[in-house]
């Protein structure tokens, strides 16, 4: 802090050189020898007499000076060219200095209050170094750069410190800002709220990072390893299930799953084994459609449309066909299916067929019937065999009539896939 007025010791009496009238911003002196190097400093004009007048000298010199006239309670006056001009203190030096003593603010160079060791304050905007706390309350937001804690109590405030350690004490939803690590356990009985990046990290990935016990448990009953798997157990005993990232964009569950209420999966599920369900319900399920390719005929044909899904290797398909003319060709019918059937070796009933105005005559003697069709090992592809009727009969191109009326063929049917 910067002196408010600056003495000499050996500053000589000197005499004013020119007039100084009551207005007057400056004075000229026959000597400065001994006057202070620095500003201000006080003169007396006129010192000693009933004319005397304190001045503030602000700069100038060495004989000219700009002053600050009429200070400590004195008149501003004309002072003739010879008056007596002395370098002096005043009432005001001695006055400062007992207020200064009695002073609990703004002294010594310290804006704010003073800080003594007797009695109650708040400190406010105080860096401590090096410092020992012994008890205290810590309210608000405080900052320690690199500082420990140790055997504390935090109560309701935002703390920002090297190191917390020893028996420390959490009350009252104290936040943490800032980088934090830790090395130990963190014991919370009431509420832990990070809103940054909580962060730990463990030699091995297996070992335990954040865990949650009841009261009384001997174990965790849920807690996070180093490798982000996670594990639940009884709290009595070892986990016993467990999710797991095993490899890219795959997690593992280990032991059984529950759901209970709806679940959406967007994507492919895949499992060796089997998926129980005791009311398995598909919503949404979608169809694609195909053209069906026939064989065995030469009709033309005013609809000829395929749906089918797929659960699993099942396919359940329909097939809708309208024959706009009569077939000619009185070889076996048979269509494709949509995808390539599981043969192996084993015979697949395939589809129900339904016969709407066909020729009748020979071993087809209805018009309108039921009948099937079937996949046999030696077909390949999405070949089956010959459509029949009820009787196991087979249907030929020449039992196709149209328009009018005109053949139609429905199927509906489910088989495995390959």
């Amino acid at each position: 802090m910067t002196n408010s007025r600056f003495y000499s010791s050996i500053a000589a009496v000197t005499n004013l050189q020119v007039t100084a009238a009551p207005g007057d911003a400056s004075i000229q002196v026959a000597s400065s020898t001994g006057f202070p190097n620095s500003f201000p400093f006080t003169l007396s004009l006129d010192y000693g007499s009933a004319n005397e007048e304190l001045v503030d000298v602000t700069a100038g010199g060495p004989s000219i000076f700009t002053v600050t006239r009429a200070v400590d309670g004195t008149s501003a006056t004309t002072h003739n060219a010879g008056a007596v001009v002395r370098h002096v203190t005043s009432a005001r030096d001695f006055t400062d200095s007992r207020t200064h003593e009695s002073s609990t603010s703004n002294v010594h160079g310290i804006t704010g209050a003073f800080v003594d060791t007797l009695s109650t304050q708040t400190v406010s905007n105080k860096t401590m170094n090096s410092s020992a706390w012994n008890g205290g309350t810590f309210t608000g937001t405080i900052t320690a750069t690199g500082a420990t804690l140790t055997n504390g109590t935090l109560s309701g405030s935002t703390l920002s410190v090297g190191k917390i350690s020893g028996a420390t004490t959490m009350q009252s939803s104290p936040s943490f800002s800032g980088a934090w690590s830790n090395a130990g356990d963190i014991t919370n009985t009431g509420q832990l709220l990070q809103q940054n990046l909580l962060r730990g990290s463990r030699t091995n990935t297996t070992d335990s990072m954040y865990e949650s016990r009841a009261t009384g448990d001997t174990n965790a009953r849920w807690f996070m390893t180093a490798d982000g798997g996670m594990n639940w157990g009884p709290g009595n005993a070892a986990a016993d299930v467990g999710l797991f990232r095993v490899s890219a964009s795959t997690l593992q569950l280990t032991n059984n799953l529950t759901i209970t209420g709806s679940e959406t999966v967007n994507g492919n599920i895949t499992t060796p084994n089997t998926v129980t369900a005791g009311n398995l319900t598909l919503t949404n399920q979608t169809y694609t459609t195909f053209t069906p390719s026939w064989h065995g005929h030469d009709a033309n044909m005013s609809t000829n449309v395929g749906w089918y899904t797929k659960i699993g290797k099942m396919v359940f398909y329909n097939i809708y066909t309208v024959f706009s003319t009569s077939s000619s060709l009185t070889g076996g019918v048979s269509v494709d299916l949509p995808t390539v059937p599981y043969r192996s070796g084993t015979r697949q009933q395939v589809g129900t067929v339904w016969y709407t105005d066909v020729a009748t005559g020979g071993s087809f003697p209805d018009a309108n019937c039921m009948g099937h069709h079937c996949t046999f090992a030696g077909d390949t592809g999405t070949t089956t065999g010959v459509l029949r009727n009820y009787r196991d009969n087979s249907f030929t191109g020449g039992l196709i009539v149209g328009p009018s009326p005109a053949t139609i063929i429905t199927i509906e049917g489910v088989y495995r896939e390959a």
